[in-house]
């Protein structure tokens, strides 16, 4: 039996926190119901569509539509027996539709009610719309990223809202613990921006010491040095001396002795004090090496050091391969495409086997005969327009 098996989840979130957090239930063996409009998630289009398929595998789907009456006695009659509820609506809008947390706790005290938004429900920006880049701009984090001098530039993945998937499953598990404990459930609040700032932890955590604001530094580091991205004579790679064992191999790999006992570069304090120095001494030696020879010979020494690799040889990486880190997964009129694996490994518990993402309101007939309805019953609902209108 899978951990979460017998948990009943509602999805009604769109994107990728809330669809990826229902997918982490999912693979733990929850049951989770992806909930959408009759026109199907917006994510299901272009190129937004690899993020769909990501986030809503290992779930069954339900087209609903939420602006009829019918539509909203319908989810709070699968409310009535759920155990889990995700949505990523404006605040404000799941009470205007009449499933916010207040109105299903009357009828299933035992409900776990997750909100995810950009801001939270709480605050002056609570109703603000947001995107990861939005976040990722308000929070400091877009201005910490770049290179000096340069404007600043978003992280590519969106890593908030990613972020904030992993810890609304976390509080989500915490609610599940407690409530065995108490019978209760609670309601969930997790934002996009509270995410962003936990991550800048260090940062902020460093101003309230020093009062610096922390340069944009691209991939270097105002800790360490050398610590970033070298051009060899085909490609980048990284490199990072974070310790003086990491100098004396670093140094002995790049066959200069003489900076090893440079008096500028003797320990890291003298590295950052003569950092320009350094790397331009640094640059030329680097770029004279080809990047299979440099990597062997730095990873031969103990150092820490990485190709900077494209998406292309990411797919192929032999660790990725031995973690079984990729999936495929076959979709009706997309074909085959690879999506990544959850990432945990545990030596007592197992995940469910990645299954495609459901067709916009495919299992919306036997959710609702789960729930007691007639086919009759949901012949008339389809003819109404509450659920997605295919015949029977």
């Amino acid at each position: 039996m899978l951990p979460l098996s017998g948990l009943k989840v509602m999805d009604f979130s769109h994107a990728a926190d809330g669809p990826m957090c229902g997918y982490m239930l999912a693979s733990a063996g929850a049951d989770v119901i992806k909930i959408e409009p009759l026109e199907g998630d917006p994510y299901r289009q272009g190129f937004a569509s690899t993020t769909f398929f990501n986030g809503n595998r290992n779930k069954r789907g339900l087209a609903l539509n939420l602006q009829r009456e019918e539509g909203r006695k319908i989810a709070l009659r699968l409310a009535a027996n759920a155990d889990i509820i995700l949505e990523s609506f404006t605040p404000g809008t799941a009470g205007s539709l009449g499933i916010d947390y207040d109105t299903i706790e009357r009828i299933n005290p035992r409900i776990i009610y997750c909100s995810l938004s950009g801001f939270g429900q709480t605050g002056p920006y609570s109703r603000r719309p947001a995107y990861d880049p939005v976040i990722q701009a308000m929070s400091g984090f877009m201005m910490t990223t770049g290179e000096e001098g340069r404007p600043p530039v978003r992280v590519g993945p969106g890593v908030i809202g990613l972020g904030t998937a992993f810890i609304a499953a976390y509080g989500i598990l915490l609610a599940v613990i407690q409530r065995e404990k108490t019978g209760r459930g609670q309601y969930i609040d997790a934002a996009f921006f509270d995410t962003a700032v936990f991550f800048l932890n260090a940062f902020l955590t460093s101003y309230s010491i020093l009062g610096i604001v922390p340069p944009r530094m691209g991939s270097a580091n105002p800790a360490f040095v050398p610590y970033q991205c070298f051009e060899t004579s085909d490609r980048y790679v990284f490199i990072g001396v974070t310790q003086e064992r990491f100098w004396q191999g670093f140094c002995r790999a790049l066959e200069q002795p003489e900076l090893e006992n440079d008096p500028r570069f003797i320990n890291n304090q003298q590295r950052l004090e003569h950092r320009k120095e350094l790397l331009d001494t640094l640059a030329p030696v680097i770029k004279s090496f080809d990047s299979t020879t440099l990597l062997s010979r730095l990873e031969a020494a103990g150092v820490p050091c990485a190709p900077v690799n494209n998406i292309s040889e990411v797919i192929n990486n032999p660790q990725v391969t031995a973690r079984k880190m990729l999936n495929r997964i076959e979709y009706p009129d997309a074909g085959g495409m690879l999506v990544a694996a959850l990432p945990l490994k545990m030596s007592n518990c197992k995940f469910a086997e990645d299954v495609r993402p459901p067709l916009a309101g495919e299992h919306t007939a036997g959710i609702l005969r789960e729930t007691g309805f007639t086919d009759a019953e949901i012949d008339a609902l389809r003819r109404k327009g509450v659920i997605l209108n295919k015949p029977m």
